[in-house]
């Protein structure tokens, strides 16, 4: 039996967003993938003790696995978000763990993916959608609606998104 890959997002939303963002990434021949991974909505909120009796749930019985954790900093720095992630694992769990954290949430990828300004999307992702939209963001269901629309290329120079391509192919391989 091969590795077990494992990524989780934050809500039920991200699942589809993911899943749709890998078929293009592969489509693009961004990411090459032989075999695809599993994506799970998890509870990712600070001090949650869910969290790793749900992830280790879905690696009972398994040899080996690797986690991929897709999260939004929501105003914490990468390395505070990644550590509320971290903190719940045994360290030697931790060396099969990757946090990717989108600044400041997923929207902001949307926005600069469908042409936005890249400052303003960090800034504020929900307004500058609505924007570009020409209604009201305010659906995260959204999120995997407009991927076929975004532009991977715009979002291949934000930091966030190279480190999150990075731990895919780490998953991945």
């Amino acid at each position: 039996m091969g590795i077990e890959r494992l990524v989780f997002v934050e809500d039920s939303y991200g699942v589809d967003f993911h899943r749709k963002l890998l078929e293009r990434l592969k489509t693009l021949s961004i990411i090459s993938v032989s075999s695809n991974p599993k994506i799970f909505r998890i509870p990712t909120t600070g001090c949650n003790q869910a969290l790793v009796r749900k992830t280790k749930a879905r690696i009972i019985g398994v040899s080996s696995w690797r986690m991929l954790f897709v999260i939004d900093s929501e105003g914490l720095s990468i390395e505070e978000a990644s550590r509320r992630i971290l903190e719940h694992f045994e360290p030697g769990e931790r060396a099969l763990i990757r946090v990717a954290v989108v600044i400041p949430m997923h929207e902001a990828w949307l926005c600069i993916g469908l042409g936005g300004d890249r400052s303003r999307c960090r800034d504020n992702p929900k307004y500058e959608l609505s924007k570009l939209l020409n209604k009201p963001y305010d659906d995260k269901s959204l999120l995997a609606k407009y991927v076929e629309r975004i532009d991977i290329a715009r979002l291949l120079s934000e930091e966030d998104f190279g480190t999150y391509l990075d731990y895919l192919k780490w998953l991945l391989t």
